[in-house]
């Protein structure tokens, strides 16, 4: 077994070097630089031509214009930075950047010109502030051969086929992974002590309680621009990168446990902050009561498709939401008052559970997550008939997640509030743990449909937000356009896609997968778990278009924390800071590395969910064949957005 290991390891190192080998070999081909002379019109929100095609070597003659406002152009990896007004181009003077008064020096020109020595895509940004969609004005330059981008072609077709390749030769592990988890409050007494304390969970709420209800301020009196405002900033460049790239992968719905947007409605159901409120009688099979109603909610709405239908929704207007203060502060103060209300009605996190948007994609996401809550030992649940951490004790309120965690084998409605950990007597309760894609079983259609739309979305808003098509952009900005018709259809491209198009796709690859396996392995069950394979690549696709905002608009985050509101204050010194993207021309190859390690990991979790469904490798790859080819296709177009 060790030898035959040794040649297939052997075998997938030398087709790895073809992989790398052939996309290079385009070095070779034979190029004649010349001249170029270019000129490009600038104007909300886009530059025309959109997409600049030269050749490596061309020296290029380049002339801005700009048919509105006033508008920047900013060339990643190249010292290109302009200024143009009507009928005006401002050069920034590299040579002496600062005058003897800390000003910066311009030059005013009438064109400038470059050689384009280096391939690949190369992004040209506004820098100067022209409106609301300001931060996704952007257009592309694309030097060929575009060496990168067939590189990384090359290395996605790779990945699958070496991950095939393995799952063939060699027999996969046991899909349980229960023996590599780490019990981080048995070996770590100090955190134990912290999440026993009665106020924990209060006090990991309490300060973004207080940030957020200002956001609201802000968002309200704050100045209208987005990249102006505190509110915008903060939640939709850094709180989002935070959520997509940290939070969601090694926490789950760790953001739950801290979100302060459903925690009044808690509070005042609970008529404490920090107390438990014990009753020995129970009411309703809990040991508490509540302020309202205290209805459960129907079992036919507790699945996913609200929060499916309610997440499209919100992302139909995701443009406005995000560059407009007052639409993020409505949305806020909507969720505020429906959780109130809902809180008042039913028990439990119901908004949470099955109506919040965000939980929607935390809780398929959370799947894949390094760290769970469970039982340490589940035979221990068994013999205690108590169930206090499902119905509530003397030290912790009933699970507001409804969740029995004797059970519990899944992240996805867990919400790391620690009531179980408090509640239970037997200290059987623990935070672990896992490795990355433990929990690999869709439970239904609902969220079958969830995960196609998580990456549906993803694509969606890489074209919107990153891309260079103005007209794409004009048909999402509707509240400023007005152009009704562009805007209607590009929520049909977006609900289609989401709903009819992927998941078409990817039960169409589920039925053919079945019949190239003789139909050993079939229905629901295997659908279901082929499914986990967008868990992981939405997960990083949504890493990867989360990138550029944080690396090109974190001057943002610093010069709103000196100026909050907008108002010309300058608290910390820093709201002027001058826009300088971090390393933005490494973007796009950063954005292709993180979409494949997301393609790698979505294959592997998938076979070795489908292992115990099917253990003989000659009939497993064959089940993923399919599956991993439509998500070769999904990957390779956020390839293409990214770097093509």
């Amino acid at each position: 077994m060790a030898s035959s290991k040794k040649k297939i390891v052997f075998l997938l190192l030398i087709s790895f070097e073809l992989a790398v080998i052939i996309p290079l070999g385009a070095v070779l081909l034979p190029t004649q630089p010349r001249g170029r002379r270019i000129a490009v019109e600038a104007r909300k929100f886009g530059y025309t031509p959109a997409r600049i095609h030269v050749n490596r070597g061309d020296t290029i003659v380049l002339s801005v214009s700009s048919r509105d406002v006033s508008h920047g152009f900013q060339l990643d990896g190249y010292p290109l930075d302009l200024i143009v007004r009507k009928g005006v181009m401002f050069q920034k003077k590299y040579a002496h950047p600062h005058g003897d008064d800390g000003k910066e020096d311009w030059n005013r020109v009438a064109s400038v010109s470059f050689v384009a020595d280096r391939p690949g895509k190369f992004i040209f940004r506004c820098t100067q502030t022209c409106g609301n969609l300001h931060p996704f004005m952007t257009g592309e330059l694309i030097v060929g051969p575009n060496i990168p981008y067939y590189l990384f072609l090359s290395l996605s077709i790779w990945v699958v086929f070496a991950a095939l390749f393995w799952m063939r030769c060699v027999p996969g592990q046991d899909s349980k992974n229960r023996s590599k988890r780490i019990d981080m409050l048995g070996n770590l007494p100090l955190v134990k002590r912290l999440v026993g304390y009665r106020g924990f969970h209060f006090l990991a709420i309490l300060p973004n309680f207080i940030v957020f209800y200002l956001f609201i301020l802000s968002s309200l009196w704050g100045s209208p621009v987005g990249n102006r405002n505190i509110a915008i900033v903060f939640v939709w460049i850094l709180w989002w990168f935070l959520l997509k790239a940290v939070l969601v992968p090694f926490g789950g719905r760790l953001w739950c446990m801290m979100c302060p947007l459903p925690a009044p409605a808690e509070w005042l159901s609970r008529m404490r902050l920090t107390a438990v409120r014990y009753v020995s009688k129970p009411f309703r099979r809990l040991h508490h009561r509540f302020l309202g109603l205290q209805k459960d909610w129907p079992l036919r709405w507790r699945k996913v498709w609200l929060q499916n239908i309610l997440f499209l929704m919100l992302i139909s207007f995701g443009m406005i939401l995000i560059t407009r203060p007052v639409a993020t502060a409505v949305v806020f103060i909507v969720i505020l008052a429906l959780t109130v209300v809902l809180a008042l009605i039913y028990r439990h996190r119901v908004f949470c559970l099955y109506l919040c948007p965000v939980g929607g994609f935390l809780g398929t996401y959370s799947m894949a997550a390094m760290t769970e809550v469970r039982a340490v030992d589940p035979d221990i649940c068994k013999r205690h008939r108590e169930k206090t951490c499902l119905v509530g004790g003397p030290n912790g309120w009933a699970c507001p997640w409804n969740q029995y965690v004797g059970k519990m084998n899944r992240n996805n409605y867990c919400g790391l509030c620690t009531e179980c950990i408090k509640s239970c007597p037997k200290s059987n309760v623990s935070i672990f743990l896992r490795p990355f894609g433990s929990d690999r079983v869709l439970s239904g259609y609902d969220e079958f449909v969830n995960v196609n739309i998580m990456l549906a979305i993803a694509i969606a808003f890489t074209v919107t937000m990153l891309g260079p098509w103005g007209f794409i952009k004009d048909a999402a900005n509707v509240t400023e356009t007005r152009q009704l018709v562009p805007f209607l259809l590009y929520l049909a491209a977006i609900w289609s896609s989401a709903l009819v198009v992927f998941p078409a796709l990817l039960l169409s690859s589920a039925v053919l997968s079945q019949r190239t396996a003789g139909r050993l392995v079939r229905g629901r069950r295997f659908t279901l778990r082929q499914a986990f394979i967008l868990i992981p690549v939405g997960i990083f696709a949504w890493i990867a278009f989360s990138l550029p905002a944080i690396m090109v608009n974190y001057g943002y985050i610093f010069s709103v924390f000196s100026d909050p509101l907008g108002m010309g204050w300058d608290l910390f010194g820093t709201a002027d800071m001058h826009f300088v993207p971090l390393i933005p021309e490494w973007i796009p190859v950063i954005q292709g590395i993180v979409v494949l390690v997301g393609l790698f990991l979505g294959i592997r979790g998938a076979g070795r969910g489908l292992k115990s469904l099917a253990p003989d490798p000659s009939i497993l790859w064959r089940l993923m064949l399919f599956p991993a080819l439509f998500t070769l296709l999904a990957v390779n177009i956020l390839l293409f957005l990214f770097m093509g």
